[in-house]
């Protein structure tokens, strides 16, 4: 049992420094985290990934979600660090119910322009009416990537454009 604490101490020690490693990044849109909001959003991650039967390996998604969100304009240094456990607690739902057949990166760029375009960055909405939809497509077995591209993102080439 001790071992086990030990390795989840040391894996979370090392999600919170990612995090603040991503600092680096974000600091470029005025806005940063502390160390004591890093350790909280790398508490949160683990508790999601509890609540949704979810085990991640490696890097924790936070990082990704910075360097997709820091630039929004819905997101400011006093709500930051909210928005942030939130857009990760939505992921993690979106990858349950997207039953894991969308990427990492596909998915955080389906939320970033859900969030700036549909959801004028409104959380409740992009988690339960954006987000809801284009899952129920995934669900169904529709050619989600191509048509979301044409229908929401008016984009005709691949997903590397976002």
């Amino acid at each position: 049992m001790a071992d086990n604490d030990l390795m989840l101490r040391m894996s979370e020690q090392y999600q919170i420094e990612q995090i603040i490693k991503a600092n680096e990044f974000s600091k470029e849109y005025g806005l940063t985290l502390t160390k004591e909001e890093a350790t909280v959003l790398a508490q949160c991650g683990r508790s999601t990934l509890k609540t949704e039967r979810r085990v991640e390996f490696g890097d924790s998604i936070m990082p990704k979600l910075i360097r997709a969100f820091a630039d929004s304009s819905f997101i400011n240094k006093d709500n930051y660090a909210d928005i942030l456990a939130r857009l990760q607690d939505i992921f993690y739902l979106y990858k349950n119910e997207s039953m894991d057949m969308v990427s990492d990166d596909d998915l955080i760029s389906i939320m970033k322009n859900a969030y700036e375009r549909e959801s004028g960055g409104d959380l409740q909405y992009l988690e339960g009416t954006a987000l809801e939809a284009f899952a129920r497509k995934v669900r169904a077995g529709e050619n989600w990537a191509d048509r979301y591209k044409l229908e929401k993102l008016h984009i005709e080439d691949g997903f590397n454009e976002l």
